[in-house]
């Protein structure tokens, strides 16, 4: 009676396990995003996902640009890792930037099979030489741009000091001793001329 008892727990409790593992996996889209055929914004749409949508990630590319994710409706393919949010201490956080912190697995993107296992009833799904060989221009990882460049300068001239000009001019005193230009001032006696008193024309007058 034990353990029939015990059985239906037994099963409560292994039904409940990857209940948990998708929980764990479980991520957001964090804008409208494109699902893609491959780890590329060149492979085939398959379907366009609105913000907010719940998705189970099995892995991520080498750098964690890339994750290869499945939706509840059974649809899978890989999204831009940037426009991921995973659940991480508490705080949504993008895929790209923690992946390796959260310990999501690296795993490799193989066309043929990928392809054989999840699109067999798309319309490129036999168009797979065509897309197997073709050059396919991952995004690069969003990081942190430089500053821009300071624009030099123009040098600062400083206004220079004026140049003396012949004789006393500009603004600068004559050198000690010097008389200035034009005309000569007496030695110290009376002016010559006009300047002095009348000699009476010429006549010297005696005393009494």
């Amino acid at each position: 009676m034990i353990r029939i008892r015990l059985l239906p727990l037994i099963a409560v409790a292994c039904l409940s396990v990857p209940v948990v593992a998708f929980a764990q996996q479980q991520a957001f889209t964090s804008k409208n995003v494109n699902l893609r055929a491959g780890p590329a914004r060149d492979y085939p749409l398959v379907a366009q996902l609105r913000p907010g949508t719940p998705v189970s990630v099995a892995g991520c590319i080498n750098g964690y640009t890339w994750c290869d994710v499945s939706l509840p409706d059974g649809n899978r393919g890989w999204v831009y890792a940037q426009n991921l949010n995973y659940p991480y201490q508490g705080n949504p956080v993008p895929v790209m930037s923690y992946g390796s912190s959260i310990g999501l697995p690296i795993i490799a993107f193989t066309l043929g099979a990928y392809w054989n296992q999840n699109y067999r009833n798309r319309p490129w799904y036999g168009q797979q030489s065509h897309w197997a060989h073709r050059p396919h221009r991952p995004r690069p990882p969003v990081g942190v741009r430089p500053p821009p460049r300071p624009h030099p300068k123009p040098p600062v001239v400083k206004p220079g000091r004026p140049h003396p000009q012949p004789g006393f001019g500009g603004g600068n005193r004559p050198p000690h001793g010097a008389r200035p230009p034009g005309g000569n001032r007496p030695s110290g006696g009376r002016p010559q001329g006009g300047g002095g008193r009348p000699s009476n024309g010429g006549i010297t007058l005696q005393p009494r």
